[in-house]
């Protein structure tokens, strides 16, 4: 249990030749307060060398008053102290709240983005603010209060990907409409001060897809960042670059029995890129595990080529070790997003 505790020190002072009457009858008032069934009351006296000292102690709805009279030489002191107990839910709670758009030409080309609950959501100019706050929403919805929700793991992860300055870029239809392909891109990948690194891909703003096709691009990109960005830097059994990192036997797993295709990364690791290769490996492993776990199979047309499962029953039979992995850490930081919600948001 936590406390809390407040001290308040009320000196009163009378002159006078001894106790009165007067105050006879108010120590009698405390005392028959303790018939309140709400209220305790434990009541002493003592007298020492001339000064007598009256404590009196109420607790009532989790808060403790103690009340210390002392007089002497006709003085009298009157000290008033306060605990109040709080509970650990209360004092521990996490509040999700989305910021306001804000313009600002600093960042190089990324001159509007909206924090959410200490993720720094950045747009390029043609984005509409319209479907930054819808993006907003969704990262939102998956930190909403959940009944699995480990509050001290849920704060590691917001404090690292705050603390990081982690990332997440929005662009307008594709790669394609800024020449990323080319070697002389028309904007540059990141934002700058102090926003460089900790970032991975891009959501796409689409135009003239379903709510399906665009919920499922938002959804994905963001668990790319979650789980490729903050959970890496934060929680060593999700770090892509460690070969022996649970999620990294996770993925291999996966591979030995067909039910993970990454040949379509091979390309990457045959340029020498090996770093990049584990990545892309690995976040896209963890993204197939958690929407399946999440019951999205329908938005991503699972089972399919590369991932040949397409239920959270599949993942624990069949994938032991990220099924532990989803268990202890998904289940306890990201609450599953309301999927009608989301189609709704986005059609």
């Amino acid at each position: 249990m936590l406390f809390k505790k407040i001290s308040i020190l009320f000196l009163v002072i009378f002159i006078s030749c001894g106790s009165t009457e007067e105050d006879v009858e108010v120590t009698q008032d405390l005392k028959s307060n303790s018939d309140q069934p709400t209220t305790t009351i434990e009541e002493q006296e003592k007298e020492n060398d001339g000064t007598t000292t009256t404590i009196v102690e109420e607790e009532n709805d989790g808060t403790t008053t103690t009340i210390v009279e002392e007089e002497n030489d006709g003085t009298t002191t009157t000290t008033i102290e306060e605990v109040v107990e709080e509970t650990e839910e209360s004092s521990s709670e996490i509040v999700v709240s989305i910021g306001e758009i804000v313009t600002d030409t600093s960042y190089r080309d990324y001159q509007k983005y909206v924090d959410v609950t200490g993720l720094r959501i950045f747009a390029l100019p043609e984005v509409s603010d319209e479907f930054m706050s819808k993006v907003a929403e969704t990262y939102s919805q998956m930190l909403q209060p959940g009944e699995n929700i480990d509050t001290d793991l849920r704060s590691r992860y917001l404090k690292i990907v705050e603390n990081e300055k982690v990332f997440q870029r929005i662009g307008y239809v594709g790669p394609e409409y800024y020449n990323f392909d080319s070697p002389n891109p028309s904007v540059d990948c990141c934002p700058g001060r102090g926003y460089e690194d900790n970032h991975t891909d891009f959501i796409w703003e689409y135009q003239n897809v379903s709510a399906n096709d665009q919920v499922g691009e938002v959804i994905e990109h963001l668990l790319h960042t979650i789980t490729g960005v903050g959970f890496a830097r934060e929680f060593p059994e999700w770090n892509w670059y460690d070969e022996n990192s649970k999620i990294y036997l996770a993925m291999n797993e996966a591979v030995e029995k067909n039910i993970y295709d990454i040949s379509s990364y091979q390309e990457i690791k045959n340029n020498g890129d090996i770093e990049g290769y584990n990545k892309v490996t690995v976040q896209e492993f963890s993204f197939w595990v958690i929407v399946t776990s999440w019951g999205y199979s329908d938005i991503y047309d699972l089972p399919h080529g590369e991932f040949k499962i397409s239920s959270i029953n599949q993942v624990r039979t069949e994938l032991p070790i990220a099924f532990e992995l989803y268990v202890d850490t998904i289940e306890k930081i990201l609450t599953v997003p309301d999927k009608d919600l989301l189609k709704s948001l986005f059609s």
